[in-house]
């Protein structure tokens, strides 16, 4: 009997080998386990690609999205995954009940589980699981609402900056014990506007990295910029380099106690205006060595090389003396 050869797919000009789909499926399983989420995406997303109604991985899909906080995709797939019944259905409605309530889909929670009850329709050994849901939801709608009620800051960006240099200080200052979410687009507009002086910028930048809010700024001081999330930064005290310098600067002056304070405090100084910015280039043996031929000078008079990058430390030395 001549052996049935299996079929090959073609989906535009790519061509499907038999087995690929089961390969998809089966790693995309092995990512999830490993908590690879990336991965398992990459390869559901894949699969559906190819064979766009294969809906048993769904659920899968779903809980990958959610894992990644993709919240919105999440919540289109378990909605897929229920309405063609792959995966454990309640389960599933657990997961699109949760993926609602973190994109702040209350009402929608609320009224969601109250039908089930209404028509008895959560099993009795779910029951516990969708009440404590619903009493989340109800805890964090009740306090989305006092956060929107809030008033808006009646300062605006133009207010702050006919404020001086002193005022302006004091002012982010006074922020610190309060509810930062009213004030969080003033605190953006300050950091991204060119002129605002650079330890103005980072005593804002503490206050959007307090506050935990996801969004990218754009950073620029002296010649350094970037953007990034000031809620994944880290703060200068806990900054490896930074800790890096001061150590090799301290040990330096092991013998010479005031120099060795000296010196801390310059390190430090430097590492408040310029955050979330380093020394550039260099190297922490090289920028300790900065600080150390510096701390030198101011002390003992010594005279040292005026590299670029001793000039640039002296500059901002007496930029936040003055």
């Amino acid at each position: 009997m001549q052996k049935r050869r299996k079929q090959v797919i073609q989906k535009g000009n790519v061509i499907v080998f038999p087995g690929t789909m089961e390969r998809l499926r089966r790693e995309g399983k092995e990512a999830m386990e490993r908590d690879l989420h990336e991965d398992a995406i990459y390869c559901f997303e894949t699969l559906l690609e190819l064979h766009p109604e294969e809906s048993s991985v769904y659920d899968q899909l779903a809980i990958s999205l959610y894992e990644t906080k993709d919240f919105e995709r999440a919540k289109e797939y378990a909605l897929l995954a229920m309405q063609h019944q792959t995966g454990d259905y309640i389960e599933l409605l657990e997961l699109y009940l949760s993926i609602s309530i973190q994109l702040q889909q209350y009402e929608e929670v609320e009224m969601t589980i109250q039908g089930l009850l209404e028509k008895g329709l959560i099993p009795q050994d779910s029951l516990q699981k969708f009440q404590y849901l619903r009493e989340l939801n109800n805890r964090l709608a009740d306090r989305y609402l006092d956060e929107s009620e809030l008033e808006e800051p009646t300062i605006t960006l133009e207010d702050f900056l006919h404020m001086t240099a002193m005022g302006q200080q004091d002012f982010l200052l006074s922020l610190q014990n309060q509810q930062l979410k009213p004030f969080v687009s003033l605190l953006v507009d300050i950091v991204q506007y060119e002129d605002t002086l650079p330890l103005v910028k980072t005593y804002a930048l503490f206050l959007l990295q307090q506050s935990g809010v996801e969004k990218t700024v754009y950073i620029k001081k002296y010649h350094f910029e970037t953007e990034t999330n000031p809620s994944r930064l880290v703060s200068p005290e806990v900054d490896p380099f930074v800790n890096e310098v001061q150590f090799l600067a301290k040990s330096y002056f092991e013998k010479d106690p005031t120099a060795s304070e000296v010196a801390n405090n310059l390190i430090s100084k430097y590492s408040v205006i310029l955050y979330p910015f380093h020394w550039g280039p260099y190297s922490a043996e090289e920028v300790a060595e900065g600080y150390i031929s510096y701390t030198n000078q101011l002390i003992y008079g010594k005279k040292t090389e005026e590299t670029s990058l001793i000039h640039f430390i002296r500059s901002v030395d007496e930029e936040m003396d003055s």
